[in-house]
């Protein structure tokens, strides 16, 4: 068991390009896929089979341009990721008040 991850670029600089591109992230989303970012969708694959018949459904719905992967990782691999939002990263980055940084300060 494990999770298909399915990362993309595709052209947004014509107004068809950008249709299409809607178009394919629309078709993943009905397909079952889950938004991890805007480019980045990731599918639960309880068996090979399934892998494989997520990607045959992936090259019939993808457009003819840009750049598609496909990545397959294990349900360990899934559970042992680390997800870093933007509101934690500026929270570590601020010093609390109440932070005792008074004698590394006074070395500088």
């Amino acid at each position: 068991m494990g999770w298909l991850i399915v990362l993309f670029d595709l052209p947004t600089d014509t107004k068809e390009e950008r249709r299409e591109a809607a178009r394919f992230r629309h078709a993943l989303l009905d397909s079952g896929f889950l938004m991890l970012q805007y480019s980045v969708y990731a599918k639960n694959a309880i068996s090979t089979e399934k892998k494989d018949s997520a990607i045959h459904n992936l090259k019939i719905i993808s457009p003819t341009t840009g750049n598609i992967q496909c990545f397959f990782i294990t349900d360990a691999q899934w559970k042992a990721s680390i997800t870093i939002s933007a509101a934690e990263a500026k929270k570590r980055r601020q010093i609390n008040k109440d932070d005792n940084l008074g004698e590394q300060l006074q070395f500088w």
